[in-house]
């Protein structure tokens, strides 16, 4: 025989449980007053189970759900809620901004406008309905202009266009009027805002490079859903783009797509990503094989395929310089710094004009910087851009106030461009820095033989006094350059010129008997002169022979100069004569040394 079972339940009356129901959401109501909406949708749902066919207690739990961002439960509750006690403009509205936060604006103005079949009479409902369309139409017709200029790659458009909608939607966002921020929003949180949208604007903040912003936006959503495969590709994005831990951004690719198998932008950046970082290995195998011309054309084919224009491409540019100054390619080296420098810029201080020394100094890429000024600055010198150079090493001496070899580049650097900023007198002679004594009486004996008077006997004023000054400047340049200590000093970068006369050669010539060349000048013009390198003219060998020197007149013709100039013609107008023989011996180069 079977054990019958006996409901020993008692059946609780209506209005029972209707007074249970009511004390358990007062309860909850106490808790919403204070905050607690976790606490109260407790209450509230305990209310429901007690009397489930009660919309009152849907359309509470509905209010605290939305205080929670919980917009879609809210938004079934609403629903519930009117199928149990009937349409209301409350519940109505309610409904609507559910799913308006959920993104959804066609499901949105729709519950609105069914809403308005069922107020007949009531005109301040109808006004509060009417309201809120017109509020809907306006983020329709920003969301509407949003999808146009993403689709025309307008990210600052889109991106102004995309907060207009979302302040509307909650004005209670806090705003900045920042001068070059990207965002007007300073709030970072955004919940109230539909997931969609935020992610929107994580594109545009990518895109525009503010790669902070960005990451901001996938961290909050992150922390909240960690399997967001949209939210997981653009985090990759943005650390590509940082050059931030480049191990682990292929990872995070195929975890989206474990998440979301059909995700195109996720399965596309990894492909991208892979293709990239071949060719860069490819470049840097060969940098480090000497095989400069082999890496540099991979860093360029990198170049070209790369559109994401992020860290990675400044280091790139950086490694391509690196390769073009190793192929005294240094103007298009010095180019790729420019470029890698603008855009580290850029990604570093989105929407800052002009950062300082101290952004710089401050910034997680420093070193980079560092690094990019100290290549530009190397090849500005091996240029001779000395103010370039000096410029560029103040850069990286700010970066890294306390690196020694930096600030001595810097002096070097700064030593020479007063240096330029005068006559080279190894440039004058056609000799290279560090020259040797004998290659300095070389290139003297050569450019004294160019630029002889008698050399351009023949040639317009104009030519003669060219070379007039050419002369001059020639014997300036030995007279520095010939004295060891005067050449010191111009090496060292001290400001000497040889064409002061206050070098105590008393104004006598290198080319004159007992001048003040001294005996090695004299040499060197013996040596010259005897394997007839004096010209068709006037030189008196004999006399020379016969005084060991040049008699008192002029190594260059015979009698000095007679009638002013050395050159003839009219070259004597514009300029004070050199010394004649009636006047004393003839210009000494020795003449024109000194300091400023």
């Amino acid at each position: 025989m079977m054990d019958e079972t006996i409901d020993l339940t008692e059946t609780e009356p209506a209005e029972d449980l209707k007074l249970r129901a009511d004390a358990v959401k007062a309860q909850g109501t106490e808790f919403y007053k204070k905050g607690d909406y976790r606490h109260a949708v407790a209450l509230y749902s305990q209310a429901i189970e007690i009397l489930p066919t009660a919309g009152v207690y849907y359309s509470n739990r509905a209010a605290a759900l939305m205080m929670l961002r919980r917009y879609y439960d809210a938004a079934n509750d609403c629903k519930r809620a009117m199928e149990l006690d009937g349409e209301s403009t409350k519940l109505a509205s309610r409904a609507s901004k559910c799913y308006l936060h959920m993104g959804n604006l066609d499901e949105a103005v729709s519950i609105l406008k069914h809403a308005k079949t069922s107020v007949h009479g009531n005109a301040h409902a109808l006004q509060t309905l009417d309201r809120e369309l017109s509020t809907l139409s306006k983020i329709q017709s920003f969301m509407v202009q949003v999808a146009r200029l993403m689709q025309a790659k307008q990210y600052k458009q889109a991106l102004t266009q995309l907060e207009m909608a979302m302040i509307t939607l909650d004005p209670t966002l806090k705003t900045s009027s920042a001068p070059g921020s990207v965002t007007r929003l300073k709030d970072l949180t955004l919940d109230t805002i539909p997931l969609h949208w935020r992610l929107v604007r994580g594109d545009c903040l990518l895109e525009l490079r503010d790669l902070e912003g960005a990451a901001a936006v996938t961290i909050q959503i992150l922390t909240a859903d960690d399997t967001n495969a949209e939210a997981i590709t653009l985090r990759a994005r943005v650390m590509y783009l940082q050059d931030v831990k480049p191990e682990t951004i292929p990872k995070l690719l195929l975890r989206a797509l474990s998440f979301d198998p059909d995700n195109v932008k996720a399965r596309e950046f990894l492909r991208k990503i892979r293709r990239l970082d071949a060719i860069k290995v490819e470049g840097n195998d060969a940098t480090r094989a000497g095989q400069y011309m082999e890496a540099q054309d991979a860093y360029t084919r990198y170049l070209e395929a790369d559109d994401e224009c992020g860290v990675p491409r400044v280091k790139v540019l950086s490694n391509r310089a690196t390769v073009r100054s190793k192929l005294a390619k240094f103007e298009l080296a010095s180019a790729d710094c420019t470029l890698a420098l603008d855009l580290l810029d850029q990604l570093s201080f989105p929407g800052v004009e002009s950062p300082s020394a101290a952004d710089q100094a401050n910034s997680s890429n420093s070193a980079l910087f560092s690094k990019l000024y100290l290549r530009r600055a190397d090849c500005s010198m091996k240029l001779e851009k000395y103010e370039e150079a000096a410029r560029d090493y103040g850069c990286a001496e700010k970066l890294d106030p306390h690196n020694g070899e930096i600030s001595r580049a810097a002096r070097n650097a700064q030593n020479l461009l007063r240096q330029s900023k005068r006559k080279d007198y190894y440039k004058i002679l056609g000799l290279d820095r560090g020259a040797g004594e004998s290659e300095i009486k070389k290139a003297y004996r050569k450019a004294a033989l160019q630029y002889h008077p008698d050399k351009v006997a023949s040639a317009s004023d104009e030519d003669k006094l060219v070379a007039e000054d050419k002369f001059k400047e020639i014997g300036e340049a030995y007279t520095v350059l010939s004295d060891p200590r005067k050449k010191e000093m111009f090496d060292s970068g001290m400001d000497i010129d040889g064409s002061s006369a206050s070098d105590g050669m008393h104004g006598h010539s290198p080319f004159g008997h007992g001048g003040g060349g001294g005996p090695q000048m004299d040499d060197i013009l013996k040596m010259f002169f005897a394997q007839g390198g004096g010209g068709g003219g006037g030189m008196h060998q004999h006399q020379h022979q016969e005084s060991g020197g040049f008699g008192g007149e002029s190594p260059f013709g015979a009698g000095g100069f007679p009638g002013g100039s050395p050159f003839g013609g009219n070259a004597g107008r514009r300029r004070q004569a050199p010394h004649t023989r009636s006047q004393g011996p003839p210009p000494n180069p020795r003449q024109y040394g000194g300091f400023f």
